[in-house]
C-alpha cells in the first residue's frame, strides 16, 4: 500500500508546536522568528516581494492600494530558521511493516508542517546517492508541495554517508537538520562529524524495524544486502543471533556516542511506534519542540 501521508487530525494537533533551536542561525532572508540578541529593537528594515504563504500581517496595504503590488515589510530583529529534512532513501529503509521509510516520511511531513506554519524555511533533501539541489519551501501553502515531494521519492538509493558528506559541503545557511535514517551505514559516524563541523544543529532520528531489533530466525538462511545485492549464507543458531545483537548494539551505541560528542541530539525509535508518540514523548522532552 502506498504512503498515505499524515492524517488531518494529527496536523491539527501539531498547530500548537514550534521547533525550538538551541541557537540562532544566520538565515538567507528575514523571517518571523525573533532574535534573542540584546540591544536591538524590532525596527523596519526593508521590503520584499510577497510570496504565497507569507504572513499577511506584514503586508504593506498602502503600497498594494497605490501600485497594485504586494510587498511585505521585514524587520531587523526577525530571522528565518532554515530547517533541513534529511531523508535517508537507502534501499534498506524499505524494510519492515510498516516500512521504516514510511515512518521517516511521516515524521518529515510533521516536522515540515510545524516549520512551515511558523514561517521557517523548510528544505527537504533526499539522501539517495544522487546530486540533489536543496530548495526552500515557505508558508503553510507549501505543505502540499512537501507531501508531493515525499511521495515522489522511493527508497532505492545507497551510500548514505556519501550523500551526507555532499550535503554538509553544500553552500547553504546553517540551521536545524533532522536526519531520518536507519543508520545502517558503517561510515555514518564520520559523516555526522563532518556535518557537525558545518555548524548545523543536528537531530538524528534512527528508525529500526522490529525484525532488525529482535529477529525471529532459525535454520539455514541466505541473507541478501538490499543495497549491494551481496549474499551471505548463515545458520541462525543461538550463538549467531547473540553475536548479531551484540554488533547491532555496538553500532547504535557508536552513533549515540558520536552524537553526544558533536552536541547533536539522538533518538532511536521503532517502525511500529505511533507517530504522535515519537513527537510528544521523544522529541518534545528533548527540547526539539515547544508549545
Amino acid at each position: 500500500m502506498s504512503w498515505q501521508g499524515v492524517p488531518t487530525e494529527v496536523l491539527t494537533r501539531l498547530e500548537r508546536y514550534r521547533l525550538q533551536p538551541r541557537q540562532m542561525h544566520a538565515a538567507a532572508i528575514r523571517g518571523e522568528r525573533l532574535s534573542p540578541r540584546k540591544g536591538l529593537s524590532i525596527e523596519f528594515a526593508d521590503y520584499r516581494h510577497y510570496a504565497p504563504g507569507d504572513d499577511l500581517r506584514h503586508l504593506d496595504w498602502n503600497i498594494l492600494a497605490r501600485l497594485d503590488r504586494a510587498y511585505l515589510r521585514t524587520y531587523q530583529d526577525e530571522q528565518e530558521l532554515p530547517v533541513y529534512l534529511l531523508l535517508d532513501c537507502s534501499a534498506s529503509m524499505a524494510f519492515g511493516e510498516p516500512s521504516k521509510y514510511d515512518l521517516a516520511r511521516s515524521l518529515a511531513a510533521c516536522l515540515g508542517y510545524i516549520g512551515l506554519i511558523a514561517g521557517d524555511a523548510v528544505y527537504p533533501v533526499a539522501l539517495d546517492g544522487r546530486v540533489n539541489e536543496a530548495r526552500a519551501m515557505r508558508g503553510r501553502i507549501s505543505y502540499r508541495r512537501l507531501i508531493e515531494w515525499l511521495r515522489a521519492r522511493e527508497p532505492d538509493g545507497r551510500d548514505l554517508s556519501h550523500s551526507l558528506q555532499r550535503f554538509a559541503h553544500a553552500n547553504l545557511p546553517t540551521g536545524m537538520a533532522f536526519l531520518l535514517t536507519d543508520g545502517l551505514d558503517e561510515h555514518l559516524c564520520d559523516a555526522l562529524r563532518t556535518l557537525a563541523s558545518r555548524r548545523h544543529e543536528l537531530v538524528v532520528i534512527q528508525i529500526l524495524s522490529e525484525a532488525e531489533l529482535d529477529p525471529d530466525l532459525e535454520g539455514d538462511l541466505k541473507l541478501i544486502d538490499a543495497e549491494t545485492g551481496d549474499a551471505l549464507e548463515i545458520t541462525a543458531t543461538g550463538g549467531v543471533l547473540t553475536e548479531y545483537h551484540k554488533r547491532l548494539h555496538a553500532h547504535c551505541e557508536a552513533i549515540r556516542n558520536t552524537c553526544r560528542r558533536i552536541s547533536a541530539l539522538y533518538l532511536q525509535t521503532r517502525n511500529s511506534q505511533p507517530l504522535e508518540e515519537i513527537l510528544q514523548r521523544g522529541l518534545r522532552p528533548m527540547g526539539v519542540l515547544r508549545d
